[in-house]
């Protein structure tokens, strides 16, 4: 039986998706170790990451315009080439202003083709299971939280943080690589998208007929509270992300153990994110998901806050992925199915600059909060309160409507 081609897409994009999560994750590892080098405070240290996805956010925009208009493949992997090249040139950064421009700077820019353009180019090929095909490229995020902290902990300890840079650079070229697999959409290869033949009643993410342009979208106040949801979910993951590695050392457990945590959030990404799209989408709506992730995933949050055992991190980062990654594959989903994919990825593009934005809110406001209290009860006490208040958000989300001019 021949394999439709768009499914060799899904596995490219999984492999180029888990070099967006190595950047995610493995910054939480370096944290502590470039904060002792260049003897900075942690609101300091998470600037360098809010810094980052500032210029991620125009990243995002000019990689979806791009997708719009040239070959997927050489956008890619050009991309791809200067963020390696920012984490190699970061072992070599001796100023605060260096790692500036090598690991803000470079790996921002090259990050913003890493993920949206996988996501845009799988809701090309794909008409019906494109929740599914989605959530199953996007698990390559959680899949690097399950090895890169573990490997970037290691690598420092072993050869020390400069070292643990070239390394993962190295390793970030070879699967680069994957990007030569992407093929624009179904037509490059004389094929239709996946499911165009068929109807299935039960894939409730097969797009509208009517196409959207990226000016009406943006004009709409769908559009807009989308966007606030999505940064308001971002804004708690980052403070979690950026700081549970350092939480879990302050809380006197070592090294290695400690990068357990985040890599359980790795684990419980892996799996929540197949059973919610692969499963969950074929019973309930795209929009209840998202609060039933959101709700969820706030209440574990809880857990840091009253317990430390090593046994209670790991099971609150097994709950925390799990209904993290219920909600990041719903947003694409949600934007083909209300907007079309004419104009997709310049979409997308614009809707993405919401994590960027939540850098540069979340990680700050939540370092500025420990540089004051010597505690991580505030920041994560945000963390779940956003993550409430997105909750709630998700029931005033209605499919946009068209404004129709009268004709004279």
């Amino acid at each position: 039986m021949k394999i439709f081609y768009g499914w060799y897409i899904v596995a490219a994009g999984l492999f180029l998706i888990i070099l967006d999560g190595l950047l995610l994750y493995s910054f939480g590892i370096f944290l502590p170790y470039i904060l002792e080098n260049f003897s900075i405070s942690t609101a300091t240290g998470a600037s360098l990451f809010s810094v980052r996805c500032f210029v991620l956010a125009f990243s995002i925009v000019f990689a979806g315009r791009m997708i719009d208009k040239h070959n997927p493949r050489y956008v890619t992997f050009i991309g791809g080439l200067i963020a390696a090249l920012g984490l190699f040139l970061s072992a070599y950064a001796t100023e605060l202003w260096q790692l500036y421009i090598t690991y803000s700077v470079m790996i921002g820019i090259g990050d913003g083709f890493l993920y949206i353009v996988p996501v845009t180019v799988i809701s090309r090929w794909f008409s019906n299971k494109r929740a599914l095909a989605i959530g199953i490229a996007t698990t390559g995020v959680p899949i690097s939280g399950l090895f890169v902290n573990p490997l970037s902990a290691w690598l420092i300890e072993s050869f020390g943080y400069q070292s643990a840079f070239i390394y993962l650079s190295l390793l970030f070229v070879i699967i680069l690589c994957a990007s030569f697999v992407i093929r624009s959409s179904p037509k490059e290869m004389s094929l239709e998208a996946y499911g165009d033949k068929k109807s299935d009643t039960k894939d409730k993410t097969k797009p509208m007929s009517e196409e959207w342009t990226a000016k009406e979208a943006f004009s709409g106040k769908s559009f807009w509270l989308l966007y606030f949801i999505f940064f308001t979910g971002f804004n708690a993951f980052l403070i979690i992300i950026i700081n549970l590695y350092n939480f879990c050392i302050d809380s006197g457990i070592s090294a290695i153990t400690a990068a357990g945590a985040p890599a359980a959030i790795g684990l419980g990404s892996i799996i929540g994110r197949t059973f919610f799209s692969g499963i969950v989408t074929r019973y309930l709506e795209n929009t209840k998901i998202l609060f039933v992730c959101y709700f969820f995933q706030a209440c574990s949050i809880l857990l840091l806050l009253v317990l430390k055992e090593v046994w209670t991190l790991y099971l609150f980062g097994f709950l925390f992925g799990f209904f993290y990654s219920g909600w990041v594959p719903m947003f694409p989903t949600i934007l083909g199915s209300f907007y079309g994919l004419g104009s997709l990825g310049t979409i997308f593009g614009l809707f993405g600059t919401g994590f960027s934005v939540a850098a540069l809110t979340g990680p700050l406001v939540a370092g500025s909060l420990f540089d004051h209290t010597n505690s991580y009860f505030l920041p994560f006490a945000l963390a779940a309160a956003f993550c409430f208040l997105t909750a709630f958000l998700t029931f005033l989300i209605k499919p946009p409507e068209k404004v129709k001019t009268k004709s004279v």
